[in-house]
């Protein structure tokens, strides 16, 4: 596709178990003029035999001739991506078909924000329902709440193509960095209410074998977080009350937009 609005970014490695029904989810998406760039990090697997099956123009396929991590692979796609927007997709997640669309709209609509997640509901291997986030809708709560720990579900994140990256030495936080770099540079952020995604937890995601490492990057990120100017204990108190009153909303709230 010569002129997409929305590049689609996909790392994957080994990642065939899931991979067909990740793909299908953004293929199937109503919003429709994107490109689907997919970056295969060198697999073992059958993933690379599951992509060329597809004859859709919308695919890009990045083959990397040895494995280069998932930050890079995001980075390598970033660099060639055409659309107007990027959005991020993990290879065994699942996107709701208006997921794109209501994205797409909302930043049109919002030219203030740079980046907008949305909530999620967490899936096991088999697609069966463990929990449901929903995230904060706000972007001043969720700036401050940033700093105490990550509150955008990154396979849901569509954000403006203006040549930002992830940096490599956060690992599996390198999303809860950029989330830090965004901020530094003025941008803002928040989530919609709408459960867009199924995030899948298995034993090959990296938050659940590479847990202990993932935990301590974190922790530097939020020392990073800590450089950013003090909001004084009057706002601290106001976005406290604020959070008590969004769980409250949460467990309460009927089904939004849910699969």
């Amino acid at each position: 596709m010569k002129n997409p609005t929305i590049s689609v970014i996909m790392p994957v490695y080994n990642g065939e178990r899931f991979l067909e029904e990740t793909i299908n989810s953004i293929l199937n998406q109503t919003f429709k003029n994107f490109e689907l760039i997919i970056v295969n990090d060198d697999s073992q697997d059958d993933t690379l035999k599951i992509i060329k099956k597809y004859r859709d123009e919308r695919i890009v396929l990045i083959n990397n001739q040895k494995n280069l991590g998932v930050t890079n692979s995001i980075n390598i796609g970033l660099k060639i991506a055409k659309g107007k927007y990027i959005a991020s997709c993990n290879s065994d997640d699942i996107s709701h078909p208006k997921r794109i669309e209501v994205e797409f709209n909302y930043l049109e609509k919002h030219t203030d924000i740079f980046l907008v997640g949305t909530s999620a509901v967490f899936i096991d291997e088999s697609g069966k329902e463990i929990r449901r986030f929903r995230k904060y809708d706000d972007y001043k709560l969720l700036a401050w709440r940033l700093r105490k720990s990550c509150s955008i579900i990154y396979p849901s994140i569509m954000f403006r193509n203006q040549g930002f990256f992830f940096d490599k030495d956060f690992g599996g936080a390198t999303d809860y960095n950029f989330y830090y770099t965004l901020l530094l540079n003025g941008k803002r952020l928040t989530n919609l209410p709408y459960f867009l995604v199924k995030y899948r937890v298995h034993s090959g995601n990296m938050t659940v074998y590479n847990h202990k490492k993932q935990g301590e990057l974190a922790k530097k990120v939020v020392e990073n977080f800590k450089k950013l100017p003090d909001i004084g204990n009057l706002r601290k108190a106001y976005y406290l009350s604020k959070i008590f009153f969004h769980y409250l909303k949460t467990i309460r709230e009927k089904k939004i937009i849910i699969f």
